[in-house]
C-alpha cells in the first residue's frame, strides 16, 4: 500500500492485514519507525497514524 500524505497534515491509514500479520514500512517494522503510531485495530486491518510524507506499507502473514 503506497500513500502520500500532503505537507502539514496527518492521516489515519488502514492497511489490509490479517490478525498477527507483520507490518512493514519501506521494508522495516513499523515499530522501529518514528512518526508511525499504532492506532486502535479494526478487524482485517492494521491501523496507523502518520504525518506528512511518502509511505510504502506491506503486510506479511504470520506463520502458524
Amino acid at each position: 500500500l503506497n500513500v502520500t500524505i500532503p505537507p502539514n497534515t496527518t492521516a489515519t491509514v488502514y492497511i489490509p492485514a490479517g490478525k498477527g500479520a507483520s507490518i512493514l514500512e519501506s521494508g522495516k517494522p513499523i515499530e522501529s519507525e518514528p512518526g508511525i503510531k499504532a492506532a486502535e485495530p479494526v478487524p482485517g486491518y492494521a491501523v496507523v497514524n502518520v504525518g506528512s510524507g511518502v509511505y510504502h506499507f506491506s503486510a506479511a502473514a504470520s506463520l502458524p
